[in-house]
């Protein structure tokens, strides 16, 4: 049989290891199709199980890696077509199939060039099936060609992480059965190492000895799945959890990037999307949306809670005006200096301290209400443009389910009769940032005039706008429409296209501020929630559902104020007011309503609980400004557990190696090993130029009441290394009961020496 016949027929990792790696493979595909990227995912299993099974045989043929790799590439590209388009144009033959997929790929990069999301689904069907391949592909390649077995687990296992990670939906199971397989894997890569040692230094193989190895590491494996599914449903599981989403700062900035490649897909427990807001948005065709409790708030009423602005309208959705990020200790005021957003008419605002429990995926968004002065928990603020604009609030720590916050805002009551009487004397920087107007079309700024007609204050003028966008007959709500087309202006499409006047919240909002600004109007895009449903009196659940964005309008003394144009939603009730309540210059102090006027500080002011409210770490009560100290204690006394608990483990750890290590020994050298260890401890290790009995000869010296049992040892070591015949159970026997009587000698004798070198540094040395 030629020799290339036979390692194709009997590998040397046999073909059991293959099944093992088939499935990881498994486990993979399972969980991405349960991760529900795409809804057609079925191509994924066969792409993995003919890149395994081509990975193995180019890995035990007699073939460089110059010529194994371009077979394993122009094949896999072969098969990624071919599953692919079977599964995405049915029916059409394979040549039609091909052009399918090109004109796909070619329309989908045209959308990413000029900055649309791509509605062709096959793109990403491919470049999932290509790293499917290439993961399968890598994996049985290592394992049989290279015969690294951990290699070939970490690579299968590193697109299960980054499939977990990209996604909350939960993937335990598959964890578990490709843990099981990868353990299993392990296991008989590591008997199949140990089979070729004991061969090698010509050792009986003993048939009882890999069946207890395998017998203890499947033991092994089952303890350490249970123990892992059971982390996950106790209280010891969230120090894991904590630094799991630790990482949601990173998914933030990818969301962000990534936004225009990912911003289409459907996936709702993507990371990619859901209320995880980032610091821009492009406007798609669908809004994905559910009723899973997001987060329950202590407030007197049901609030916007805003969490990020836009400033910047790109013509297909906004961003925020690169800035500065600054951190904020947990009651410290948010902006301490002076900020144009600082409502000044204190008499047309009320204090209160809202409290926020988390419930959801949220990421490390803080949100609140009106215009906030203090987050009684560290964050970081983000000033657009390094003005001092609020850009957006981030927890300094993800704060993790069941942990909550609280956040000191003024909140505006002003009346329609104060608005109206505002004035138009904007600062320089809120012109500046908020009065841009690149990219409105003729038209667009054309009907927002005909609006506006009539209208002779920006109060007036705002609520026409959202009033014709909100009751019109024209435009119609809808969480699914067909995406916007990337060769126009998203908002005069909206307004214009009669096909096209239906979208969501974004394309409301989107509308609302493009045309305040071109009626002079300053106006900003903001994110966040809207009013959640009331459970009881001041508790209120906030749900996916309510994820949200609208328009604010700015107003001179009273700062940005919430103008409701989406189809479905009521707006903010106002006060209609009379002109004796007006005061005439709201940025100056004085009287106003029958009481004092002047800045909004970060005070308290009326502080809204929750039944059952439970800090995050480092959070703060309101008034005394200082961390619970129950919250202190559960993070000192969890960091101090942490580290007895890592300590423990890796001393574990050590021991349980050192033992395997040992047992696997034949028993001469596992006894001489044991001997030179407990000597080298002492100072007398075995020097390099020292034969065994040479050495055994010297030791005799240092403890010569244990002459016999030394040279048993040395005996042993010596018939274990050149005879090539296995120890009966006599000579075994010997050996252990040698080695018994030699540890307390052994003990002595380094006591002795240690305490000689302390006395006597000059005859530390090893003497003959």
């Amino acid at each position: 049989m030629p020799e290339w016949l036979r390692r194709v027929l009997r590998p040397r990792e046999g073909w059991l290891s293959l099944a093992l790696l088939l499935v990881m493979l498994l486990a993979l595909t399972w969980s991405v199709q349960a991760a529900g990227w795409l809804e057609q995912l079925e191509f994924l299993m066969p792409v993995a199980f003919y890149a395994a099974f081509l990975g193995a045989l180019l890995a035990l043929l007699p073939l460089s890696v110059v010529i194994t790799l371009p077979i394993g590439a122009v094949v896999g590209a072969a098969i990624v077509l071919w599953t692919v388009g079977g599964e995405y144009f049915t029916k059409l033959d394979q040549l039609g199939r091909l052009m399918a997929l090109n004109g796909d790929s070619i329309g989908f990069v045209r959308s990413l060039l000029n900055n649309a999301y791509p509605t062709q689904l096959s793109p990403y069907a491919v470049g999932l099936a290509v790293l499917m391949w290439s993961v399968g592909f890598i994996a049985a390649y290592t394992l049989y060609r290279h015969h690294r077995v951990l290699d070939a687990i970490l690579v299968v296992g590193a697109a299960m992480i980054v499939n977990m990670s990209g996604t909350f939906t939960p993937l335990l199971g598959y964890l578990v059965l490709f843990v099981l397989a990868a353990l299993l894997l392990w296991l008989r890569g590591a008997l199949l190492h140990r089979e070729e040692g004991w061969q090698l230094r010509r050792v009986n193989e003993n048939t009882e000895v890999p069946l207890s190895i395998m017998r203890s590491g499947i033991a092994f494996i089952a303890g350490s799945i249970a123990l892992a599914w059971l982390l996950t449903a106790v209280a010891v599981a969230a120090p894991l959890t904590g630094a799991w989403r630790s990482l949601d700062g990173v998914w933030s900035g990818l969301q962000d990037n990534l936004d225009g490649v990912f911003g289409n897909l459907t996936n709702p427990e993507s990371r990619f999307s859901g209320t995880t807001f980032g610091s821009k948005f492009r406007v798609s065709g669908t809004w994905v949306s559910n009723d899973a409790d997001v987060m329950t708030v202590g407030s007197q009423h049901g609030y916007y809670l805003r969490t990020i602005t836009y400033d910047q309208y790109t013509g297909h959705g906004w961003d925020r005006t690169q800035g500065t990020s600054r951190p904020v200790a947990a009651g410290d005021p948010i902006f301490p200096s002076a900020t144009p957003e600082r409502p000044t008419a204190g008499e047309a605002f009320e204090i209160e301290t809202i409290s926020i429990q988390v419930q959801g995926q949220i990421g490390r968004n803080i949100f609140t209400p009106g215009f906030p002065t203090a987050a009684l928990v560290p964050v970081n603020v983000y000033q657009s443009g390094g003005e001092p604009f609020l850009g957006g609030l981030e927890a300094t720590n993800a704060i993790a389910e069941g942990d909550g916050y609280q956040v000191t805002a003024a909140i505006s009551n002003a009346t329609e009769a104060e608005l109206a009487a505002a004035g138009t004397d904007y600062p320089d920087s809120i012109k500046e940032f908020y009065l841009g107007t690149d990219g409105v079309t003729e038209r667009t700024r054309a009907l927002a005039q005909q609006i506006v007609s009539g209208q002779k204050d920006p109060y007036h003028m705002a609520d026409a706008l959202a009033d014709y966008l909100r009751t019109s007959p024209d435009f119609h709500y809808e969480t699914s429409v067909d995406a916007p087309d990337p060769n126009r202006d998203l908002v005069d499409q909206f307004l214009f296209d009669p096909d096209g006047r239906r979208g969501y919240c974004e394309y409301f909002a989107s509308a609302m501020a493009v045309m305040a600004r071109s009626v002079g109007l300053p106006s900003r895009v903001a994110v966040g929630f809207a009013p959640g449903q009331r459970l009881a009196q001041g508790i209120y659940q906030y749900r996916e559902k309510n994820a949200h964005a609208w328009a604010e309008v700015y107003f001179p003394g009273y700062g940005w104020q919430i103008f409701e144009a989406t189809h479905s939603i009521s707006p903010p009730l106002r006060e209609r007011g009379t002109p004796s309540t007006v005061n005439e210059n709201p940025g100056a102090e004085g009287p106003s309503r029958g009481g004092n006027q002047g800045l909004i500080e970060s005070e308290p002011g009326v502080i809204s609980a929750l039944p059952s409210f439970h800090a995050a770490p480092g959070a703060v009560d309101p008034g005394t400004k200082e961390p619970p100290a129950s919250a202190q204690r559960e993070g000192n006394g969890m960091v101090i557990l942490l580290i007895v608990l890592l300590g423990l483990g890796v001393l574990g750890w050590q021991l349980l190696r050192t033992r395997r290590r040992w047992r696997f020994m034949a028993p001469g050298d596992r006894q001489w090993h044991r001997l030179t260890l407990a000597a080298s401890r002492a100072g007398v290790g075995q020097q390099a130029s020292e034969t065994i009995y040479e050495y055994a000869g010297w030791l005799e010296d240092q403890i010569p009441q244990r002459r016999p049992e030394i040279k048993t040892i040395a005996d042993a070591k010596v018939w274990q290394a050149y005879s090539g015949r296995s120890m009966g159970e006599t000579m075994i026997e010997r050996i252990e009961r040698a080695w018994t009587r030699l540890r307390l000698p052994l003990m002595w004798l380094a006591a002795r020496r240690r305490i000689r070198r302390f006395l006597h540094p000059r005859h530390a040395a090893r003497d003959s």
